[in-house]
């Protein structure tokens, strides 16, 4: 076998990788799986509406005016509903967190019934935190819209500030009232609590994850529980205590520094080094084990408590046993996923039956456009070439054109004008690249009125829609209009290759035949070198693959059409390890040109042309990235086959000097991570403080992260690459 003639240790690095390419896909802490909701915070179940930590909003400030905007905006629909009842709620609001005290007040001014059902403590988040914990009342930019009080404050004036505004507004409160279940009885929702039921319009779910903390699920849990802990409320409790902490996130390591000056701390984490915590928290637990005031332990598994010690496991698998006072149980805590399996919610990329069928359609729908495009080439135009005689094909495609062609029609002579009528293939180009250009601009203007809304700077989103807009569009006029007029149709479509460089166009070198003027043809062939040998080398220098979500129209489609799909892409270190297929595409890319052009004398009409154009051309740029747009988001050409992406990657890698930096104030709230098309996980970078380019990443410089970002952590700089973090 081949892979014998390898030496052995490049055979166990294939072996690696192939082996991490197909693995199971781990929880990673920047992807956490929530419920699945519509723009208007709806879930999988009508009438029931998710908001708050478990819907991946964060921060106090955020939660209360989340929970404001959805009860105002349903409250009209509410106030004109037809159902009545003395005993009938307009809301039935699951949790008394940030979010949940936000509507409930807001249901309060807009005079809505609404009750709040939660199984802990009012504000348990809050409630669990340590004693004395400074609550910041971030983002600063944001104004609060809710009545509720909220201020820069310590977490004591915090729940004593709600508790008595609670009071004030007459807000219908029911604390350590845990739901279990929700059904439709007709029109209405009925809500079962642990206490009683309730019917209900509306359900708002603004449940956090605190009352609901990972346990290890080890002998002596249940028996010796009064000394287990999630969470580190009051640390004057422990002194000169034998402390073991379970967890090696920034919970866990920030209790082990609060508690490591007065006690003997031991952290222990199945990690094998410091994943999720912060870079600060990470610095600062180093710098106590380095002085001896904290022992830590990686690979380690927790495997028992006894009345005096606990047992664990480290690396081998051999047990250690310790004295101990007392355990802290760290290791996260989880959504109610019983729960809403129960009552109906799925999570986000739940694939149901109804999904598969979205995705067939989808397919059928796509392959359809590009194989009527391709409507005498063959085999991309099965089955239609078959199934529809080119008569009528001719005459549908003719009666359609002229339609769509008279705001131009008028610009040419009766001559040009039956040239064109006469040319079935830019006919076929001009109706698709206008189709094209059409869904381009209608989406693009939503996009970028969505994130002109979030981003705090709105010049660059503004300016990037801008900027794919008008080359879409001006290159629809140049190479359908302009060209035209001054090429002639023989030679208009050519202009293409202007807009997108070989190796994305190949057409830019080929066909070219003695016939063919020379001017003409060194014109194309010229600009074709200059934009992939000196245009894209230029752009990468400051602006690393900007040219992906500025210019390219490949990359505008999947930053208009597929901008409302963009959280959907594939996300995690696996999804990632699957990227290194561009760079193949980009070497058969240029071996294909070089074997045509040397070989064949640039005539495509060859076995390596049409294998290239099949594979490449039809299946992996078309069809099957934009059918699965509303699966995994718009970038998946972009991302893993698009050889232009490879090039300018190379190059952003080599010598490119932008990037995005992070500073300290990261809350691991997952968004900037969530909203990436290319799956960067960004998150990783901005809560260890670390920049991230072409070196680290597949970063595209579209800002989003920037903008979703509610601390303001992320920016753009442009500075020499760091060579050290090539990989």
């Amino acid at each position: 076998m081949i892979q014998n003639l390898l030496p052995e240790k490049m055979r166990v690095t294939l072996k690696e990788r192939a082996r991490a390419l197909t693995a199971p896909k781990r929880p990673e802490p920047s992807y956490p799986r929530l419920p699945q909701v519509n723009d208007k915070k709806e879930s999988t179940v009508k009438g029931v509406y998710a908001i708050g930590e478990v819907a991946g909003t964060p921060l106090v400030k955020l939660g209360l005016n989340e929970g404001h905007d959805l009860v105002m905006r349903l409250a009209p629909e509410l106030n004109n509903s037809k159902d009545t009842g003395g005993d009938l709620y307009d809301l039935v609001i699951v949790g008394a967190g940030s979010s949940g005290l936000g509507a409930a007040a807001a249901a309060k001014e807009v005079g809505l019934k609404a009750v709040v059902l939660e199984a802990n403590h009012l504000a348990e988040t809050i409630y669990t935190m340590t004693r004395g914990k400074w609550i910041f009342a971030e983002p600063d930019n944001v104004d609060l819209k809710s009545s509720m009080w909220f201020e820069e404050c310590s977490r004591e004036t915090l729940l004593e500030k709600w508790a008595a505004r609670v009071e004030e507004l007459g807000l219908d409160v029911r604390t350590f009232e845990k739901v279990e279940d929700i059904a439709r009885k007709g029109s209405i929702l009925q809500v079962t609590s642990n206490k009683a039921v309730y019917e209900g319009k509306r359900v708002i779910l603004a449940m956090g994850k605190s009352g609901n903390p990972r346990k290890a699920g080890v002998p002596g849990e249940v028996e010796y529980g009064a000394r287990i802990d999630h969470r580190l409320i009051d640390p004057d409790k422990h002194m000169n205590q034998n402390i073991f902490i379970y967890g090696g996130g920034d919970v866990a390591l920030e209790a082990a520094l609060t508690l490591c000056h007065n006690n003997r701390v031991t952290l222990a984490t199945i990690d094998p080094q410091f994943i999720y915590p912060k870079k600060r928290n990470i610095d600062a637990v180093n710098a106590a084990v380095a002085e001896a005031r904290i022992q830590l332990h990686f690979n380690a598994h927790l495997k028992g408590i006894e009345q005096n010690t606990v047992t664990f496991t480290v690396d081998d698998g051999t047990p250690t046993v310790i004295e101990n006072d007392h355990v802290f149980e760290m290791i996260g805590a989880e959504l109610p996923l019983g729960f809403f399996k129960k009552v109906g919610v799925r999570l986000e990329q739940t694939w149901t039956g109804m999904k598969w069928l979205m995705l067939g359609l989808s397919f059928f729908l796509v392959y359809s456009l590009y194989a009527l495009k391709s409507y005498g080439k063959g085999l991309t135009a099965w089955p239609y070439q078959s199934l529809i005689p080119e008569a009528s094909f001719n005459t549908g495609l003719h009666a359609i054109f002229k339609v769509a062609f008279s705001p131009f029609a008028w610009l040419f002579s009766e001559q040009a004008y039956g040239d064109i009528l006469a040319n079935h293939d830019f006919q076929k180009g001009y109706l698709y690249s206008g189709l094209y250009t059409l869904v381009m601009i209608i989406f693009g203007g939503m996009a970028m009125f969505r994130w002109r809304n979030k981003a705090r700077n709105k010049q660059y989103q503004t300016w990037r829609y801008i900027s794919l807009l008008s080359f879409q569009l001006g290159f629809f006029l140049l190479v359908n209009v302009v060209a035209v007029q001054a090429l002639t149709v023989q030679y208009a479509w050519r202009a293409w290759g202007l807009y997108q460089p070989f190796p994305l166009f190949f057409n830019t070198f080929f066909w070219w035949y003695e016939s063919d003027p020379a001017h003409i043809m060194w014109l194309f062939v010229g600009a074709g070198l200059l934009g992939t040998f000196v245009g894209i080398p230029l752009l990468a220098r400051n602006h690393g693959k900007r040219f992906c979500t500025w210019i390219c129209g490949c990359g505008g489609l999947a930053e208009t059409l597929g901008d409302r799909w963009r959280h959907l892409a594939a996300k995690g270190d696996r999804s990632r390890r699957w990227e290194f297929q561009g760079a193949l595409v980009l070497a058969a890319s240029v071996m294909i040109g070089v074997v045509v052009v040397g070989m064949y004398k640039s005539d495509g009409n060859n076995i390596w042309w049409q294998s290239y154009n099949y594979l490449v051309d039809f299946w992996l740029v078309a069809v099957i990235p934009i059918t699965l747009y509303p699966f995994f988001g718009g970038k998946v050409w972009c991302r893993y086959w698009c050889p232009l992406a490879a090039w300018n990657q190379i190059l952003s890698k080599w010598y490119g000097r932008l990037k995005i930096a992070s500073t300290d104030k990261c809350i691991s709230c997952t968004q900037c991570s969530k909203y990436c098309q290319v799956g960067v996980d960004v998150m990783a970078f901005a809560k260890n403080q670390t920049s991230f380019d072409n070196t680290n990443s597949s970063c595209i410089h579209c800002g989003i992260c920037i903008d979703v970002c509610p601390m303001d952590v992320l920016s753009f700089q442009t500075g020499e690459p760091d060579k050290s973090m090539v990989v």
